[in-house]
């Protein structure tokens, strides 16, 4: 494991994100890698293109692949990156909400405009966060992820965006996702500025990553990805991980990956289902 130290600690806190380099052993990142690529080739439910038939590039996702593949349930253990997490949040334990693969071909144009995690997740609280895994080398310019510093820290929650639907009406976004999810874009009031074009008031953060880096980072942190205008594949995998006063928060038209039929929570309580949500780490 590669735990972390204290200035490495002090930085996510006041950061938001933290870069942590050489998180994991390269031997479990090419294992990952093989399985990533099995995935591309037989995706799950839901996985798939993101990049429109005939358009240059490919940007695909995959997710909650822990609860079907053993492969990527044992990653989310073997990765080390729970422990890292409760170290930063200070949690006592942590568990697993959902592990997220991204690849984006070189060429690909597809972006993940500013956002946060929060308003898609069915969870809330503080001790909260993702950890990005890089397994192929990336930077700003390959789409490595880009980070406005100290965001989490604002108390404010911007309305969502969905990728490939950046700038539809909320119509337009449910009509091509799931119920509910117009009124629940509606429900914010707040839209995410061009962070970029306001440099004297927002410091961006950007990293460049090597195989085996992860990035972790608050789920209230603004962050983005833009196009992969490199030459090479951007490959990655997120874990997100719900810390000790994370608690069950169902939002009517929210990310419908877990939703309350799934669990034995009612709203407000502390995750408890083992079932659902994975106990990887406890100290």
């Amino acid at each position: 494991m590669r735990a972390l130290d204290d200035s490495e600690v002090a930085t996510f806190r006041s950061d938001g994100v933290v870069h942590i380099r050489n998180a994991v052993e390269r031997e479990l990142v090419d294992s990952i890698l093989t399985s990533v690529q099995d995935l591309m080739t037989s995706p799950g439910r839901f996985g798939g293109s993101m990049t429109p038939e005939g358009s240059q590039g490919m940007f695909f996702q995959d997710r909650y692949l822990h609860p079907t593949r053993s492969d990527f349930r044992s990653y989310a253990t073997d990765c080390g990156l729970a422990v890292t997490a409760a170290q930063a949040t200070a949690s006592s334990q942590m568990r697993l909400y959902y592990d997220h693969v991204f690849v984006k071909e070189p060429g690909t144009q597809e972006l993940f405009a500013w956002h946060q995690d929060r308003p898609y997740w069915a969870v809330d609280g503080t001790q909260i966060c993702s950890s990005w895994l890089a397994l192929t080398d990336a930077n700003a310019q390959s789409s490595a992820l880009e980070f406005v510093q100290g965001s989490h820290l604002w108390d404010q929650t911007f309305k969502p965006e969905y990728p490939a639907l950046e700038g539809l009406s909320p119509e337009q976004v449910e009509a091509a996702l799931w119920k509910g999810v117009a009124d629940h874009i509606r429900s914010f009031t707040d839209e995410c500025p061009a962070f970029e074009d306001f440099p004297d008031l927002y410091n961006i953060l950007s990293f460049n990553v090597e195989p085996g880096d992860a990035l972790l980072f608050d789920f209230r942190t603004v962050h983005r990805s833009g196009p992969n205008d490199g030459t090479t594949r951007r490959a990655a995998i997120s874990w997100r991980w719900l810390g000790d006063d994370a608690f069950w928060d169902p939002k009517p038209g929210a990310d419908p990956i877990i939703q309350q039929r799934d669990t034995v929570l009612k709203p407000g309580q502390l995750i408890s289902d083992d079932e659902v949500f994975p106990l990887i780490h406890r100290q």
